[in-house]
Parts: structure tokens; C-alpha cells; sequence
């Protein structure tokens, strides 16, 4: 009996590892939302659009990178759920967004990122 719940246990640690979430703020073309999927460990824990784009280059348009960041958690993912759209996990992914970057480049592109309601 033990065995089985340490085998259980080892499962849902390993499929523990492959759980994501992304949160798209709402804006007034579209409603806001926290999607939970199962995805390659690729991205962090609370992977966020703004995260893949932090790190692009000035000249490219950002509002691109944030579609393509999304459209690519879409893809990539299979969806356990989709929640109303969270500020904690909104904050939590920018704070992860920003770790291990310059300060101030990484303002300066949140900057560019929020004019666009991400």
C-alpha cells in the first residue's frame, strides 16, 4: 500500500513539473483571463507574455511578440483550466518577468508593453 501511494506521489510530483499558467490582462478588445496547461517546462511557472518579450530588441514592434507569446502557450499547451482573470497571478508573473534583468531596460519595455493594455 505504501508503495502505491509512493509511485502515486512520484507521478503527480513529475506531472507537477510540466503545469504552467499565463495571465492576459483584459483590455477593451478582449476579456482578461488565467489559463492553467499542462506545457514542455520551458517557460517559468507563471509564464508570462511580457516575460518573452522583455528581452527583444527596442526596434521590434512589442505588440507582435506579445501575440506570437501567447498564440505559442496556446500551442504548445494542452488547457486544464481557464480562470477570470487574476491580479495576484498578474503581479506574480511581472515580478518573475523581472528577475534577473536590468531594472531600468526592463521599466522602459513594461512601459511600451502597457500602452498596449499587457
Amino acid at each position: 500500500m505504501r508503495i502505491a501511494l509512493v509511485l502515486v506521489g512520484a507521478v503527480l510530483l513529475f506531472c507537477a513539473l510540466f503545469v504552467r499558467s499565463y495571465t492576459v490582462p483584459p483590455a477593451p478588445d478582449r476579456r482578461g483571463y488565467t489559463a492553467v496547461s499542462l506545457a514542455p517546462p520551458n517557460r517559468p511557472l507563471f509564464g508570462s507574455p511580457r516575460a518573452d518579450c522583455l528581452g527583444s530588441p527596442d526596434s521590434e514592434p512589442v505588440i507582435g511578440c506579445l501575440v506570437a507569446s501567447v498564440n505559442r502557450a496556446r500551442r504548445e499547451a494542452v488547457p486544464l483550466l481557464v480562470l477570470a482573470f487574476s491580479p495576484t497571478c498578474y503581479d506574480l508573473s511581472q515580478r518573475i518577468a523581472l528577475i534577473g534583468r536590468d531594472g531600468a531596460a526592463a521599466e522602459a519595455r513594461l512601459a511600451q508593453i502597457a500602452r498596449f493594455g499587457w
